[in-house]
């Protein structure tokens, strides 16, 4: 029941002038740019609805009339069913990722697809040749760089023989007339900066777009359209709608807002739907570090109830004492439901943790390193690692359970060995789709000595053309033992691979076995949550851990942003100037994992320095005294 202060002074409709604000700029005669604050449960995406069905009340005639769009990008194809579904499928919008409104814009362009990729293929060969003439013959590196010339080469030689262009969004892109998902993007960004005609096109076409999750939107396509939008003001409306406390991914936009033209309109939304009373309190705290952007927490929401746990790093079951928290809780909150891990939300800052906890440590180690590599590693994107997840686990796994039914629609949808041009020139088609299930079933053999690796997976692969192998795995297709390379270890250490490649060696030396876990962790199925697989969402219960010790420091720093250990004076510097550091990164992501919380949040944090923590986090005013435990106790005193 409402208590009758709250009923009396309801704030609910605290954000209503909002709807307004962004009406004002949806004028199809006098269109005006706007950025959206919309922070943690702000209800950005009934605003955007809103905003969505004005354009339609107010345009749709002279929209249907110029044969135009209201063209919408959002950041995951879950999303897109969303707004599609909200709005009940109405083709007045356009309504997809980034990728797949890219691609609508440049398909076609055939000619300048060419001439783009013909100049950038020559500028990489021309690179490595550099780098081959000043490295040392024989070395891994120099094998990986003639792979790799050889690789673009043909490549650069075939582009004259393609006609059309193709491109899939949700696929995995390795026919030979196909872009992949990073050329799309980069072609995308550069017509648009470069090429007064495609600017036309997207402005004629589509005269309001409307960028969800702008802060992650990749940085080269947000200085793109805010190209469009400065040579087309007046005619054309550009609205990015986001949270920068809410970026996750390295490839987003730093400090969107500071660059933002000043006549757009900024509207903020205050009001947090979802959040209980205490944790609006929190992240309100975490957030002011960084901006002004507070929120108020709804009138009629309740109290909710938060509990810091410091625990010693040394802790040697750490599990059984994340279930020890998960009683406690329990008990604290009269909800026992925090004793049913499926109803409790585990989220780990860094994901770090979970590769170590669910046993994917060596590919994440490997490949998050790179900076070029670690959004798609964590989207699952990555081509490196889709190989294995998208096509050898799905195969491996029909083989293992006996599932002829599977194996043979994993082959026939996936397998270059029975593609419809193979099987059209094929003398003896029989003997094709014989040679295919030879080649499927003889992958299994590769684990009658144990499990193998992923390098070893991929050599047999390779050998029977069991899948088309993306570009950057090709120069690592063959096997290449130590005997074969003719070259001293003077030589290697003098002429190493490069980063990226480098990477990709040390991933394919993991053991193959690691794949499905790294597999459920991208797809969400995951007991513990990912950033972006949560961003959005809410849960009842949330848990979040932090440990530096399984978290090696990588990317994030906790015992820094929680005052255990001091920040260096280079990290200090960065502080002061906005750039992105580990503690900017941390306070990021433990802004987003408390934010999902709709009634309770245990965070747990292991330290080095449980005492120094709570005195800071006392000194910050984030924390009650008796909401910081430095231990589990075994019944808790009443909330």
């Amino acid at each position: 029941m409402m208590p009758e202060a709250a009923a009396n002074n309801s704030n609910v409709t605290l954000d209503e002038h909002i709807e307004e604000e962004i009406s004002a700029c949806l004028d199809l005669e006098r269109p005006k740019s706007f950025f959206l604050y919309a922070g943690a449960g702000s209800g950005k995406t009934s605003s955007l609805i809103r905003a969505l069905e004005f354009i339609k009340q107010k345009n749709l005639p002279r929209l249907r009339l110029r044969g135009q769009q209201v063209a919408v990008v959002t950041y995951t194809n879950a999303a897109c069913d969303e707004i599609l579904r909200r709005l009940k499928f109405d083709p007045t919008f356009h309504v997809s990722t980034i990728h797949s409104f890219a691609w609508k814009l440049i398909s076609g362009f055939n000619k300048d697809i060419r001439d783009w990729l013909h100049k950038r293929l020559e500028n990489e060969i021309r690179e490595i040749q550099e780098l081959e003439a000043k490295g040392r013959p024989g070395t891994k590196a120099s094998l990986t760089r003639q792979a790799q010339i050889e690789s673009k080469s043909r490549r650069l030689s075939g582009l004259s023989g393609i006609k059309k262009f193709t491109y899939s969004p949700t696929g995995d892109n390795k026919e030979r007339d196909a872009l992949n998902h990073a050329e799309v993007i980069e072609l995308f960004a550069s017509f648009l900066t470069e090429k007064k005609l495609m600017q036309s096109i997207l402005v004629n076409q589509f005269p309001f777009l409307l960028v969800d999750e702008s802060q992650d939107t990749n940085k080269r396509i947000v200085d793109a359209l805010l190209t469009v939008q400065g040579a087309h003001t007046g005619k054309f409306s550009l609205g990015f709608i986001g949270d920068t406390m809410q970026r996750i991914y390295n490839d987003g936009k730093e400090r969107i807002e500071e660059e933002l033209p000043a006549d757009w309109a900024k509207p903020v939304k205050r009001l947090n739907h979802r959040c209980p009373r205490r944790v609006v309190r929190l992240i309100n705290q975490i957030r002011s570090q960084v901006d002004s952007h507070a929120q108020e927490a709804r009138s009629d929401s309740i109290d909710g109830i938060v509990r810091l746990f410091v625990l010693p790093t040394g802790e040697d079951n750490k599990s059984s004492m994340e279930d020890s928290v998960r009683a406690y809780m329990a008990e604290l909150t009269r909800d026992a439901d925090w004793q049913d891990r499926q109803k409790c939300k585990i989220l780990t800052l860094e994901h770090h943790m979970a590769a170590r906890r669910m046993g994917f440590e060596t590919i994440f180690e490997a490949l998050a390193s790179v900076d070029t590599f670690r959004t798609g590693l964590l989207d699952g994107s990555l081509p490196v690692t889709r190989l294995f997840t998208a096509n050898v686990l799905p195969l491996v796994s029909a083989l293992q359970n006996n599932d002829k039914f599977a194996t043979a629609r994993i082959v026939r949808e996936s397998s270059p060995l029975l593609s419809a041009e193979r099987l059209k020139n094929a003398t003896d088609q029989r003997n094709q789709l014989r040679n295919a299930k030879i080649a499927a079933e003889g992958l299994l053999k590769l684990w009658q000595q144990g499990t193998p690796t992923c390098g070893e997976v991929l050599a047999y692969v390779a050998e029977q053309h069991l899948f088309d192998l993306p570009e950057a795995l090709k120069p690592f297709a063959i096997h290449r033992s130590d005997d074969e390379a003719q070259s001293s270890s003077d030589d290697e250490s003098r002429d190493p691979l490069d980063e990226a490649d480098a990477a990709i060696e040390k991933f394919l030396l993991a053991s193959f076995s690691e794949i499905a876990p790294y597999a459920q962790y991208i797809s969400n199925t995951a007991e513990f949550g990912t950033h972006q697989g949560v961003k959005g969402l809410e849960f009842d219960r949330v848990m979040v851990l932090m440990d530096d010790t399984e978290a090696r420091g990588f990317m994030f720093g906790y015992e820094k942003f929680f005052g255990a250990k001091e920040l260096s004076a280079s990290e200090l510097s960065n502080e002061s100037e906005g750039r992105d550091n580990s503690v900017s990164r941390t306070r990021r992501l433990f802004y987003v994992t408390c934010s999902r919380a709709k009634k309770s949040l245990a965070l747990v944090l292991y330290t080095s320095a449980p005492e120094a923590v709570k005195m800071q986090m006392l000194r910050n005013e984030w924390f009650d005294e008796h909401e910081i435990l430095l231990a589990v106790p075994d019944h808790p005193i009443p909330a």
